[in-house]
């Protein structure tokens, strides 16, 4: 590729038909607000323009979309909102495709078009309840099933990894143990040879 630079990307449209929320919706909503968020957005804009709009009565329904680097910052978006609105939330994740453009910069050489497939994802959020039978919506002030409440300990909530990679502690701490017992022996095996 020394003989290329790269020009542009070019990603591909979505429509709100392109969702992947058919039959999602509550009935009575006939249109939600999209919101697109991209690695650069500032959360505080996005965020208070979603809030105004449900505040005004625009909107019972919201979609955060984003892709690539935009990601992190669509969770953040819906994760912020959240805090201020009890919302019934549903989460999906696609590939959008993305190509990419090369010019050549010498003689004789094509354009080169790269298409790849990156990471995209949707969160609708409600004000009202999704329809029943979809699964993986997400209550409003509900906690996932990764959190379990110990009630004799004062409710103070317990992680339970599956599988951890950590050793156990006693090999750890009885380290030093073993190399001073292992320094004895060896003293001791002089001092039994008589080499001392």
């Amino acid at each position: 590729m020394m003989h290329y630079r790269k020009a542009e990307n070019v990603e591909q449209e979505l429509s709100k038909s392109d969702l992947p929320f058919e039959n999602c919706l509550p009935k009575d909503h006939k249109d939600f607000l999209w919101m697109h968020v991209k690695g650069g957005t500032k959360l505080s804009n996005v965020v208070e323009y979603a809030k105004s709009a449900l505040d005004k009565g625009e909107y019972r329904s919201l979609v955060w979309s984003g892709s690539g680097g935009g990601v992190i910052k669509t969770i953040s978006c819906a994760e912020v909102l959240k805090r201020s609105y009890p919302l019934y939330q549903f989460t999906r994740m696609a590939y959008t495709s993305v190509e990419e453009h090369w010019k050549p910069q010498m003689d004789g050489l094509e354009e080169i078009i790269a298409t790849r497939q990156i990471p995209t994802l949707h969160i609708l959020m409600s004000l009202d309840a999704l329809p029943e039978g979809i699964e993986g919506v997400q209550a409003p002030n509900t906690t996932s099933d990764f959190w379990q409440h110990d009630e004799a300990k004062g409710g103070r909530p317990k992680v339970t990894p599956e599988r951890t990679n950590k050793r156990p502690r006693t090999e750890r701490n009885n380290k030093p143990q073993q190399q001073s017992q292992q320094k004895e022996n060896q003293l001791k095996t002089v001092i039994d040879s008589g080499h001392v």
